[in-house]
Parts: C-alpha cells; structure tokens; sequence
C-alpha cells in the first residue's frame, strides 16, 4: 500500500519591529542651545530610521526647561503617556542629567517604565534600564547629576548677587503696572495710560482711602490689571509699597531655598538686599512716594501695633515668638503665639509683662525697666521649658534668670511653720498670721489690718507657696529647705508695696522687688 503524507506549510514567524524614540532637553535659552536641541533631533531621527530591527516614533524635545522637576516638562510628559498606551518600547537618550536632574524623579520614572516594559538606553554612560545592574548605576550616577545641578545653581546666585553688587539690573517682571521693560535700553519703560492709573492709586491713598474703596472705585471705572482682571486689596498693596514708582530697585526681595524644588521665599534677612537708586525714569515723586510710606505704616501700625518686646521673646519649647494678649481690665500678657494657631499646642509658660520688664531691668542692673536700654543691650529672650529667661546681649554675653512665676493661680498646698513669728509689717510692726483654708491652700496676712486701733494699710497677703518660692529665689536655692531657711533667715519685713526685706543672721539684708 502507498503511505500518503501531508505536509503543512511552514508558518514563518515576524518579528514585530521595536518602537523606539529618543528624549533631548536643554535648560536654556540660548543660539549655541538652540542648534544643540536640533543637532540631537536630527542625530536620533537618524540613528532610530537606520536601524531596520527599530520603528521610528519620534524625539520628544523639551526646550529651555530645567530637568528638576518632570512635572513641568510638557515633552517629558508626552512621552510617558505615549509609553502607557503602548507606543513605545525603547527610549534613547544623550545622558542621565538630560533625562532627569533628581534623584528620586529619575529612579521612579525608571522603576515605573521598567513595570510597563519600556527600556531607557543612556548613551553617554553605556546604562540599560533593564540590565542587572542599571538600576543601582543610575542611583549612584543621578547622585552625581543632582549635586552638579545645586553646584551650577550655586554658581549662578553668584553670579547674579554679583551683577547686583555692580549695579546691573535686569527684571524678573517684564511688564507691570505702569512700565514694561525695554530689553535694548535694559531698564523700565513708562506705558502713559498705565502710569496715570498707578498715580491715582497712589493719590487715592493719600486721601485716607481704605484698599477695598481704591479696589471699588478703579473697577467701576472701568479699569483692569495688565492681565485684564479687576482690582484686589492684596495686588494694590505691593504697588503701594513697590519702590520702581519711584524709579528705584530694590533686589533679592526672595530667594530659592532648594534648587530641586525651585521653592522661593521672602527674604526677611537671611540674604542681603541690594537697593538701587534712579535706575529708571520714576512715575512719582519722591516726596508724593515717602508720604505714602509713611501713610503705610501709620495703617500698619494701627492694625498691628508693636511693643519693645515684639520679635525679641522667642519660645524654647516650639520656636516660636511671643505676641502681646490684653483682655479689659487686666494686665497685658505675652504667649507663645502657637497657642493662638488652630491645632498647635505649647506648653511654655506665660508671662506678665510687668515680670518681663522686671526681669529685663535685673537682667540689665537698673533699678527700673529702660525702654531704650532694653532696646540697645538685649538682642533676644528665649523663654527656656522650664520657665526661665535666656538672654543675648549685643554684645555677645548669654544670662540665664530664674523667674519665679507668682502670678499661677493653681499650685500645690504647703504649710511652713518656720515662717511663724519672722514675718513682721514694715508699717505697722505687726507680725504675719497665717490661715488654712480647707487644706486646699494657706495664706499669710498682716495681723494689724484687722484691727481696729491699728488699720494697718499695709495689706499685702502672701501665699505659703509663693513665700517659700521667694525666699528659696532670695536664699539663692533650687527649691525650699525649711532647716536651711532657719539657720540663715532672721526676719523677714513686708515693705508698704508689698516688697520683702529678708534680715540675715549674719547681718546681710536681700530685697525681693515686687513688681
């Protein structure tokens, strides 16, 4: 019998092409940067057509965008969703520093594409993503890269701090209110219809008119800002207070604390500032624009009154400063200011400001709290966890005070016998009683003031508590010790303001100041 065999054809298996793209990026605008960003386009459009095993998709090219932050980078971002939706299978690129200049961007876009199964080849460092070890050259290399950024970044604030030095201008803000800025002439130009809408703001102001009325009446008239939007109060504050009014510059007003996340701060003096006089031709007069100034800060400081302590008490336990509270009919306080933010808490204790002047005037060896001493002597205050004061002199020198804090209402109950027959009235001579009040606390008061024949008005009354605290703050003691007390304390005499003079058995007389 025949043997009939069938024979299937063969399947020839295709290889799919892999859809390959290149990324380029250059951070400046510049001529050489220009011809740089396309001699990279035109070079992988070439590499990628050539290869007959690739398919072109296309180059992705950031133009004059740092590489700190992908979220800024509209090609980069392009890019990734064309990976997500399955275009692309290898990305080529020049470098690690085009393709990121941080750290933690770079390895999670990496991990990222990597999970989608997209391939990143870095040219100049001979890296695959999908090679053992690529990941860990590309943590140790973006390192590199990351702190080349902040070195380049570093290099350019000195660069600009020092056309500053020199007088050099230039502008962040090429058009504001009033001025756009000429980059031939290299200064601000005036806009004339601008320039009179800025002198009414500024004559408006003059004329005792609140923000929200200035804000009110350039609306109605039909006036805008230079991006087409009505007035607000905060907009009209910084052309207020802006010295280009005046034809003045004013430079580092903020600075950039991290070259990565490129945040911006007010300078508030941790930098220098470079004013500039006469840099431009001024919308205002001098005179018409310190008027206004002063105006300012007459506002200001009705609003927001300052005292001699304002900046100069800062918290141990949070960091903080401490602000002035001052209900009816008592005597101004200072807290530490978290404890007037909505879910911060400080436990710091408070003072009365007539202890802090008390304290600044020993602090100081005056028998009275001088102002302007204070002002010229004591650079800060900082209020310590356990309630003492640490100052810093001008001069350098740091004091620490013990504060006694007699003003606390709550405090625990004591009963000192060694207190019986030492304490006597300046005024009277009558000696001290003292009171248990339901074991909760005790006080002691001047047995003259109760009597008739007498009617001392010597009526100052002491705590247990705090008469103990006083006499170990006199006694040089971190806490009371009756024996001690006994041994050294003759007499204790309460002066007519409630001072106390402390006799000692060795002759010597201490003076508790009340305040």
């Amino acid at each position: 019998m025949r043997n009939i065999t069938k024979i299937e054809p063969k399947m020839v298996q295709i290889r799919r092409k892999k859809q390959v793209a290149a990324y380029a990026r250059v951070s400046m605008d510049t001529d050489r940067l220009r011809h740089s960003i396309s001699a990279q386009i035109s070079w992988y459009s070439t590499l990628i057509q050539k290869n007959t095993e690739w398919e072109y998709v296309g180059v992705y090219a950031d133009y004059a965008i740092s590489g700190t932050n992908a979220e800024k980078r509209n090609e980069f971002q392009r890019m990734i969703a064309d990976c997500e939706a399955g275009k692309i299978d290898i990305i080529l690129t020049k470098s690690i520093s085009r393709f990121a200049r941080n750290t933690v961007d770079l390895l999670e876009t990496v991990r990222y594409l990597k999970d989608l199964g997209v391939e990143i080849r870095f040219e100049e460092q001979n890296i695959s993503t999908m090679s053992g070890d690529g990941e860990l050259m590309l943590s140790i290399l973006a390192s590199f890269a990351q702190e080349e950024s902040r070195s380049i970044s570093e290099n350019c604030k000195w660069g600009i701090r020092k056309r500053f030095q020199s007088g050099e201008i230039g502008v962040a803000n090429k058009h504001i209110l009033g001025y756009r800025y000429d980059e031939e002439q290299k200064q601000y130009v005036i806009i004339p219809d601008e320039a009179e809408v800025v002198r009414q703001i500024f004559q408006m102001y003059l004329n005792r008119l609140s923000l929200r009325e200035i804000c009110r009446n350039l609306n109605n008239t039909g006036h805008r800002t230079i991006n087409g939007n009505p007035f607000q109060e905060a907009a009209l504050a910084r052309i207020i207070y802006n010295e280009v009014y005046v034809g003045d510059m004013r430079r580092q007003k903020t600075y950039m604390t991290d070259p990565i996340t490129k945040k911006k701060v007010r300078n508030n003096g941790e930098l220098p500032q470079y004013y500039i006089t006469d840099t431009h031709e001024p919308i205002l007069n001098r005179e018409t624009y310190e008027k206004v100034q002063e105006e300012r800060k007459r506002r200001d400081a009705l609003l927001n009154p300052t005292y001699c302590f304002s900046k100069k008490i800062k918290c141990g336990t949070c960091g903080r400063y401490f602000t002035r509270s001052k209900k009816r009919k008592t005597e101004a306080i200072w807290i530490c200011r978290a404890k007037k933010e909505h879910g911060v808490t400080c436990s710091s204790m408070n003072f009365d400001e007539g202890i802090l002047k008390s304290s600044c005037a020993e602090a100081l060896n005056m028998n009275h709290f001088d102002e302007e001493a204070f002002k010229a002597e004591i650079q800060e205050i900082t209020v310590k966890a356990d309630g003492n004061l640490a100052f810093r002199f001008f001069d350098g020198r740091k004091i620490i005070q013990k504060v006694l804090h007699l003003n606390k209402n709550k405090h625990i109950f004591t009963y000192t016998k060694a207190f019986h027959e030492k304490i006597h009235c300046a005024v009277c001579g009558c000696p001290y009683h003292h009171v248990n009040c339901a074991g909760k606390f005790s006080y002691w008061y001047c047995t003259g003031s109760k009597r008739k024949n007498i009617g001392c008005i010597g009526k100052s009354v002491y705590t247990d508590y705090h008469l103990r605290q006083i006499s170990a703050y006199v006694m040089d003691m971190d806490d009371f010790n009756e024996k001690i007390f006994n041994e050294q304390i003759e007499e204790i005499l309460v002066l007519e303001d409630g001072s106390l003079e402390y006799y000692l058995k060795d002759g010597g007389v201490k003076t508790w100041q009340r305040t």
